[in-house]
């Protein structure tokens, strides 16, 4: 019987809650939510969790305005819940962006970041149904480089940190 490789999906990864502001949100009431939170950007949804824009730290130092709405960066790019971490990664790569908000029939339902997906190599890893041999990625590698098993042989485990 033929083994499906099940590759991992944003849902499983993204941050779930997540902090959001209005178009309407004063610039200093972000600038506070980013410092406090720790954070480097926020979505911008309105009234039905839809995302209308992103405002991040480049969006407050870079343009001037009174409002999230005003300096936000717009429109959004997003992702869909379903989507491989694999396209998540390529997005945030080529755009050079570092968050993404995660959506479902178009209504904010997380956020995916940088910081997820090294969260997700640091924590996992593949390992081949073989050997045993252990590979560190997003998605399994094409072969196993230790004995050549396919893809298919591998499977998603808990890693220990740094190991």
């Amino acid at each position: 019987m033929p083994v499906t490789v099940v590759t991992p999906r944003v849902g499983a990864v993204m941050t779930q809650s997540v902090i959001t502001v209005g178009p309407e949100v004063p610039v200093a009431e972000v600038a506070e939510l980013l410092h406090r939170h720790h954070v480097t950007g926020l979505p911008v949804v309105n009234d039905y969790l839809e995302v209308v824009g992103v405002v991040s730290e480049s969006d407050l130092i870079g343009k001037r305005g009174r409002t999230a709405g005003e300096i936000m960066s717009a429109p959004a790019r997003t992702i869909g819940e379903d989507a491989a971490l694999t396209e998540a990664g390529a997005v945030l790569l080529e755009e050079r962006i570092r968050r993404l908000p995660v959506v479902h029939n178009d209504r904010l339902v997380g956020l995916i970041s940088r910081t997820d997906l090294v969260t997700f190599f640091a924590r996992h890893q593949w390992v081949c149904g073989r050997c045993g041999s252990a590979e560190r990625g997003l998605e399994p590698p094409a072969a196993c480089p230790n004995c050549g098993a396919g893809q298919a042989g591998f499977r998603l485990e808990d890693a220990a940190p740094g190991m």
